[in-house]
């Protein structure tokens, strides 16, 4: 990462939070009062040493109790000082910080919706979570532990030395030297530690794909007997990160040491020069007091430069996800859906971006409204693809496809979506109750109308069995839950959105045949006029007066009435006898 790119991270940081950062301030005023305040404890402590060292001393004069007692006072108040704008500064610090991932991580998810499903195609789960979750955490440190600790570190040695020059210029340059060093030495490497920060994050994520998918996956790892393989893959993913991360602590740890050497010498070249210069003891004491009050302040430097580095390769890959164009947009000018749910695909045609291949080709379709429309073919014939489009995950490349008479492109897509719900075939519940998870479209929605949509698609005696009801807990990843009964669950939900479309995408490929056509029955009833488009691969179970489409290589190749159809020697009847 070059410097122009820190600091244009850096930025864009500051630019996205830039109301709470102001309070950083504060921060970085009550650090630097905290830590005068501690070089002042040690010098107050060491006058306090002089002064009894002098009792009995009859050159110089013996202080009186009254004197020691306000030392040992002014010791306490400036301790009680200390940590009263010790707390301060990790309060607003943290305050500012915590408050920066909240923003971050709404805007993550605010920018990852509108990507999707284009922006999670191909992309691990897994990976995705460890940016909004870790990744965005990491950034914790840029905004509660860099900019305070980047000011106390030149300031609160600025403000002492000269102070100490006030007693004796020569120790306070032989101080000074030491200083420089301690302040210079996180420099050395700095585009190294960058280069080895992002590789650790990258392989962070790697890990946690993987893992991430292996979790998810688990029944089929276990099932083809793939966990040894799977355990091997991890462990030299887990290798490689270790690997990177030895690299970054070796840079760490000579900065460290090199720090470690020097402050202790700064403090013997005080002893050395103290005779030299003619100072005396009690200055020398002095000297000494204050740099080893400024060993803290002077190496926040060091301190934060490392997770300064961690802080920004994570935050480099948060905004990859945040900064993304969407593939799609609202348009400039905005028209409203026309009042009848038809459905019209115009001659489309569609490729995935860097697919290298046409997922459909010149494909018209027709579902007129309140009909109910199958969509049959192969497996990679383009059925999905076509129910993507139909919610405008991507733009066609050519063609249109039109609800109500209008193109989707030119309506809104909060409007698109609410008229149009989508079933898939892999459904997820959200960790919640069952009532929570049926009103994920429609929060408003009542006790009664949730059970309604269960009744319609033949859950009524389930839920109604369920230890409290529609409260019952759901896990995040439908535990407990059979495929089938998942599958009506999520039918259920889009039910409850009230869409003027229903796409049903392998939706009942769970469920046997007799409860399939129950649940097709109860949702034809649910809503008179409700445009359902179904992805299906079971041709032996699509009635005969109903309109099927068959696609074939991305290519409308058939359509018609399904008896019609059957009864040829075309593409669905070969798909009918293939089984």
């Amino acid at each position: 990462m070059s410097t122009s790119s820190r600091r244009s991270l850096v930025g864009w940081l500051v630019g996205h939070t830039r109301r709470l950062v102001p309070v950083l301030g504060i921060a970085a005023v009550a650090r630097i009062a905290s830590q005068l305040a501690g070089v002042a404890l040690l010098v107050i402590a060491a006058r306090a040493v002089v002064s009894v060292a002098r009792i009995g001393d009859a050159s110089t004069g013996s202080p009186s109790h009254t004197q020691l007692l306000a030392l040992g006072l002014t010791m306490a108040g400036v301790a009680l000082a200390k940590a009263v704008l010790r707390y301060l500064e990790q309060y607003c610090g943290h305050w500012v910080a915590f408050g920066c991932l909240q923003r971050l991580r709404e805007l993550f998810f605010s920018r990852l919706v509108p990507q999707a499903p284009a922006a999670t195609t191909g992309r691990a789960g897994a990976e995705l979570t460890e940016r909004a979750t870790r990744d965005i955490d990491r950034i914790e440190v840029f905004f509660a532990h860099t900019l305070p600790p980047a000011v106390s570190a030149v300031l609160v040695p600025v403000l002492a030395l000269a102070w100490l020059a006030g007693t004796s210029g020569v120790l306070a340059l032989t101080l000074a030297a030491s200083v420089l060093v301690v302040l210079v030495v996180p420099v050395i490497g700095a585009s190294l530690s960058w280069r080895a920060a992002r590789r650790v994050a990258a392989g962070r994520g790697e890990v946690a794909a993987q893992l991430g998918d292996d979790l998810q996956g688990v029944r089929e790892v276990l099932a083809l007997n793939a966990g040894p393989a799977r355990m091997a893959s991890l462990e030299a993913a887990d290798r490689r990160l270790g690997s990177l991360r030895g690299r970054s602590g070796a840079l760490a740890g000579v900065r460290a040491g090199i720090i470690a050497a020097v402050q202790p010498a700064g403090l013997v070249a005080v002893v050395v020069v103290t005779p030299l210069c003619g100072a005396g003891w009690e200055s020398m004491l002095t000297a000494l007091a204050v740099g080893i009050g400024l060993w803290t302040p002077a190496r926040g430097i060091d301190d934060f430069v490392q997770g300064l580095d961690d802080s920004l390769a994570a935050a480099e890959r948060v905004r990859e996800v945040i900064d993304a164009t969407p593939l799609v947009v609202d348009p400039d000018s905005l028209v409203g859906g026309g009042q009848d749910p038809r459905i019209v695909l115009d001659r489309v045609s569609f490729g995935y971006p860097g697919g290298g291949r046409t997922a459909l080709d010149d494909v018209c379709l027709t579902a007129e409204p309140g009909s109910w429309t199958r969509v049959v073919g192969v497996s990679g014939s383009g059925k999905s693809t076509l129910a993507g489009l139909l919610l405008r995950g991507w733009d066609v490349d050519s063609g249109s496809v039109r609800l109500g008479g209008v193109d989707v492109s030119a309506m809104s897509l909060d409007e698109l979506r609410s008229r149009v719900a989508m079933v898939p075939q892999h459904p997820v519940l959200f960790s919640g109750s069952l009532a929570d998870n049926l009103r994920l479209a429609r929060p408003e929605a009542d006790a009664r109308l949730l059970e309604r949509a269960l009744a319609a698609v033949c859950l009524e005696d389930w839920a109604a069995g369920l230890p409290q009801g529609l409260d019952t807990p759901m896990t995040g990843r439908g535990s407990g839950v059979s495929g089938g009964q998942l599958q009506r669950i999520a039918i259920a939900r889009g039910l409850v959105a009230g869409p003027e479309v229903l796409v049903l995408d392998e939706a009942l490929s769970q469920l046997d045949a007799p409860t399939a056509e129950r649940v097709r029955a109860g949702v034809a009833r649910w809503r008179r006029g409700m445009t359902v488009l179904e992805i299906t691969h079971r041709v032996d179970l699509v009635p005969d007066d109903s309109p099927v489409i068959v696609l074939d290589a991305g290519r409308m190749v058939e359509q018609g009435m399904a008896g019609r159809l059957r009864a040829g020697d075309g593409p669905l009847s070969r798909l009918v006898a293939r089984g």
